[in-house]
């Protein structure tokens, strides 16, 4: 930002600054479906059953 600010290379900046937010919001991204992982899969199998069970 103080790069920005003193006029040099504005636009890499913003560009690297873009890239380093689309990185750690893909990593969170990553890091929540691969913990989720069993407890997505258990709902899946419970509403599975259920739904058999209605049919």
């Amino acid at each position: 930002m103080a790069l920005k600010q003193m006029g040099i290379a504005s636009n890499i900046v913003d560009l690297a600054f873009g890239l380093l937010t689309g990185a750690i919001a893909v990593a969170i991204a990553v890091a929540f479906g691969l913990g989720g992982k069993d407890i997505a899969s258990q709902q899946l199998r419970e509403w599975l059953e259920s739904f058999k069970r209605n049919d």
